[in-house]
């Protein structure tokens, strides 16, 4: 991989890049590979499109400011389109890499009330398989804490409703962990079983997010669902993505007084600094865990 990496900078610098510019692009896919590697991708012709829509939600979660997620966007583009071109690929994963837009909120964007996410569940509508599927997708979001990528890699199978736990996969159908499933989550997975198999148009291969054609729900239907919604809602409602509902998912869960390691894992953050980050949206909270973590620091707070 990083042979690839340095033959695309190297090509750069022939082409007149500047230093500064060399250095970003390497930055950036150096961080890219680094998320490719621990997400077991052991060379280039490995990586799906999955893979970006989740280093995308990585770098969501890390704290990333919109402009750099954009420009790691435009990068990894660039790059696949050069690996596919000069033959060294035999498809371009990148062609429908998620960027970010001006209606997704920054991590320290104000959350959505509780009061609001159920309004705007109660509100969806329930007349159709797709419309079920809706409300499932929504509830499995903000019940379960889902990344999009995590939330479409999900098998019929990994949603147990006796046990009432879900098994949380990486984009590669590995299990990561396991999480409750809250009630009414529960009731909406449940409603929409019922007519799943309405939309099977052949085998069944277990995935438990379909599209209208029958095969597994992508990442970025998932995001032309929302978009469509926001623009039935109209431009005076507030524009609502995916993470937006993780994100309500974890400032809800801290102002409830939950445990930061808990809440971490819940989220499946790497790192305890990123799920820190959310302490910010919770008065109080913040200095509470500085005060358990490390009482002859945080006296002065």
């Amino acid at each position: 991989m990083q042979d690839a990496i340095d033959a695309f900078l190297r090509r750069g610098q022939v082409q007149g890049w500047s230093p500064a510019t060399v250095r970003s692009y390497g930055a950036i896919l150096a961080d890219l590979a680094g998320f490719l590697r621990r997400r077991g991708c052991r060379g280039l012709p490995e990586v799906m499109p999955a893979d970006l829509d989740a280093f995308m939600e990585y770098l969501r979660d890390d704290g990333r400011a919109k402009t750099s997620r954009v420009q790691a966007a435009a990068v990894s583009r660039r790059f696949f389109r050069w690996l596919h071109e000069d033959g060294r690929i035999a498809t371009n994963p990148a062609r429908a890499i998620p960027v970010p837009d001006d209606g997704e909120d920054d991590l320290l964007a104000p959350a959505m009330t509780q009061d609001e996410v159920r309004a705007f569940i109660d509100g969806l509508p329930r007349s159709t398989p797709i419309d079920l599927r809706g409300v499932a997708m929504v509830e499995l979001l903000y019940g379960c804490g889902l990344r999009v990528s995590e939330l479409v890699a999900l098998d019929d199978g990994d949603v147990d409703l006796r046990a009432r736990t879900v098994h949380v996969r990486d984009g590669k159908g590995h299990q990561q962990h396991l999480l409750p499933l809250m009630p009414p989550a529960l009731a909406a997975v449940k409603d929409y079983r019922v007519v799943r198999r309405m939309l099977l148009r052949g085998p069944d291969r277990g995935a438990l997010l379909l599209s209208q054609y029958g095969d597994r729900l992508t990442a970025g239907s998932v995001r032309d669902w929302f978009h469509d919604l926001n623009e039935a809602r109209g431009p005076e409602a507030r524009r609502l993505h995916p993470h937006a509902f993780r994100h309500a998912f974890a400032t809800h869960l801290l102002q409830g007084g939950a445990d930061i390691r808990v809440v971490q894992a819940a989220l499946n953050h790497a790192r305890i600094d990123t799920t820190m980050r959310y302490l910010r949206l919770v008065p109080g909270r913040l200095k509470e865990e500085y005060d358990k973590a490390m009482p002859e620091i945080a006296v002065g707070l």
